[in-house]
């Protein structure tokens, strides 16, 4: 006997209601990641919008310069 595959999925409203249950459950879980990550490197990251190229340029003491092109 053959085995087929299903011709139609059904949703049913509690599939629905599952569904955005665990994915509020896990955006929750990943702002509260984020706002862990913000707190670890709040003294590192001020706001002033720095990107992590900067920071760490900053922390090692690296001053980028433009080269200037001679021409």
């Amino acid at each position: 006997m053959i085995r087929l595959n299903p011709t139609r999925i059904e949703l049913r409203i509690e599939d629905l209601s599952e569904f955005a249950d665990i994915k509020n459950h896990y955006e929750t879980v990943k702002k509260n990641k984020e706002e862990k990550q913000k707190n670890l490197y709040g003294p590192l990251l001020n706001s002033n919008s720095k990107t992590k190229q900067e920071v760490v340029q900053e922390r090692i003491g690296f001053i980028p310069r433009p080269r200037h092109s001679s021409s």
